[in-house]
């Protein structure tokens, strides 16, 4: 038995890093379209598949399943890779393996429909797309009218949310083992494939509700509970770092998100302050926080680009940084003295 359990543990993890097998055929085709004989799969001269043949029954049920993604590469397939390899899966595609995979922005419509039409079904007040009564004024009414927007329209809050992820996963994971020098535009379709894997999960948590006859709402922490879990695993996969390297990297994601929504909450509070407040001193104490925010979110990205680049063992990590700290020591030494200056005034 465990001989048995250990050659399937040996075959897993070869389909994890090597999914499809091809092979040539090695049979000579006539193309039904412009007549050309050749060898392979498609046709140099038109690019048509060889077997393409004579319409029948079978072409019209092709056409329809092609239109759900249930055709080579299928969107089946896909949704299963991105629940049992799915950093192999993102590294393949924007490495240049896309016939591994179901293309990821069709994906993410075809499942944006159907868990809109399966969460109607099941929850219809949370996928009523209604937004509420807003309260709030001047800009801040935009910004609240845009966020219970996205809260309304899940499937496009779901796409906001991983598209926040690109640049801090750009800015942490760039220096990569297994992902070296990554792009942004690669960034994007690793949030797409992502969001695409947020979708599959929520299906899943559906099915659950379905099946053991639970409220759909109830069960909704299970979504949270199977993100954070996959997220990690797919960072893991598609990066190369071991479990640590990975954890410490995304907490450093979460702080970078949250001092660039700092960054941008001070810079909207300076805004509306300038409009709505004629008192000095909190107009000062809010642009020097902006600032303030704006270095330690800097420092914080320099400092990550230091660990992963490595300049620490050659030069020493107050040798490499002792500039950049004593400048954020003086800069939140000014911001503690102008909020002292705005209280007492």
């Amino acid at each position: 038995m465990s001989s048995r359990l250990k050659d399937y543990r040996n075959s897993y993890r070869e389909w994890r890093q090597h999914p499809v097998e091809y092979k040539y055929p090695g049979e000579k085709h006539r193309c039904d379209c412009c007549g050309e004989e050749h060898e392979g799969n498609y046709c140099p001269l038109c690019g048509q598949k060889a077997s393409q043949g004579p319409v029948t029954w079978k072409s019209v049920w092709a056409g329809v399943m092609e239109l759900w993604g249930l055709h080579s590469r299928s969107l089946p397939y896909t949704a299963w890779q991105l629940l049992f390899r799915p950093g192999h899966l993102m590294r393949d595609y924007v490495t240049g393996k896309r016939q591994v995979s179901f293309p990821p922005v069709k994906m993410l419509v075809l499942l944006g429909v159907i868990v809109y039409l399966l969460g109607h079904w099941l929850s219809p007040k949370e996928y009523s797309h209604e937004i509420g009564k807003i309260t709030a004024t001047g800009s801040l009414y935009y910004i609240s009218y845009a966020w219970k927007w996205l809260l309304a329209h899940e499937e496009w809050g779901t796409l906001f949310l991983f598209s926040a992820l690109i640049l801090p996963t750009w800015i942490v994971f760039r220096h990569a083992p297994l992902l070296k020098r990554h792009t942004l535009p690669q960034g994007f379709f690793v949030q797409v494939f992502v969001a695409n894997q947020s979708m599959v999960l929520e299906l899943i948590v559906m099915l659950l509700a379905l099946m053991f006859f639970v409220p759909y709402s109830n069960l909704k922490f299970l979504l949270g509970v199977f993100l954070f879990i996959y997220l990690f695993v797919d960072y893991k996969q598609l990066f190369g770092y071991n479990w640590w390297g990975t954890i410490w990297r995304m907490l450093m994601m979460l702080v970078i998100i949250g001092l660039i929504f700092a960054e941008v909450g001070a810079v909207i509070g300076s805004i509306n302050n300038e409009y709505n407040s004629s008192t000095m001193n909190i107009m000062m104490g809010l642009i020097a926080s902006t600032f303030a925010i704006g270095w330690i979110t800097y420092l914080v990205i320099y400092f990550i680009d230091v660990i992963n680049r490595k300049a620490w063992r050659e030069r020493g990590k107050w040798a490499v940084m002792k500039w950049q700290v004593l400048i954020t020591a003086f800069m939140v030494l000014c911001l503690v003295v102008v909020l002292v200056i705005g209280l007492l005034g």
